[in-house]
């Protein structure tokens, strides 16, 4: 078993997706889009960091794709 967090990066709109490899085969686990206000660039990727490292305390991933 192996759990995959892919991440789609963009400064005002950030993509996410889990997947859960197992044996050959993709499970979904989840999906979603971390939206961004506006701002300074420090600030987006700020948010974003807290995001992604909530994503990963929150699944566990043993794998990451950007």
């Amino acid at each position: 078993m192996s759990l995959i967090l892919g991440i789609d990066p963009g400064s005002r709109k950030t993509g996410f997706g889990i997947i859960n490899y197992v044996s050959g085969r993709s499970e979904y686990v989840n999906s979603g889009e971390i939206r961004l206000p506006e701002g300074d660039l420090a600030g987006r990727l700020r948010i974003i960091n807290d995001s992604v490292t909530e994503l990963v305390e929150l699944h566990c991933p043993q794998e990451l794709a950007i």
